[in-house]
């Protein structure tokens, strides 16, 4: 009994600092991430290799509230247009790019909710 008095305890602690600082739990592209009054922005490097030429990133999830932005760059150089996800939402996202270093960026507003990505390089297929 006292063990689950000390877990209630630890959980709820938790929950009140997610409440009042934010919190994430879960690490991109392996696991879920689930938010909680989250807000930061979190960068990913993808290499692109000369056997492929595009950048694929799968975003699918459900918010209460806030929003999730993500877009790609290249040498400190924005190559795609900031896409916003809000509510619910599931998404393909595939950019035409060259060989070379990208970078995917990750932005949250107070976000409270569960999302899964997903990016990998692959071969360029539009349709």
């Amino acid at each position: 009994m006292r063990t689950l008095l000390v877990l209630l305890a630890i959980i709820g602690g938790v929950y009140l600092y997610g409440i009042n600082y934010g919190l994430a739990l879960g690490l991109p592209p392996f696991t879920p991430v689930y938010y909680l009054n989250y807000s930061a922005e979190h960068i990913y490097g993808v290499r692109v290799e000369g056997g492929s030429d595009a950048i694929k990133i799968k975003v699918n999830g459900n918010l209460k509230k806030g929003k999730i932005v993500i877009w790609v760059t290249h040498k400190n150089r924005r190559i795609t247009k900031p896409v916003t996800y809000r509510n619910s939402f599931s998404d393909e996202l595939k950019y035409k790019v060259e060989a070379g270093s990208y970078t995917i960026h990750l932005k949250t507003v107070e976000a409270e909710g569960k999302v899964r990505y997903d990016w990998v390089s692959t071969k360029f297929k539009p349709f």
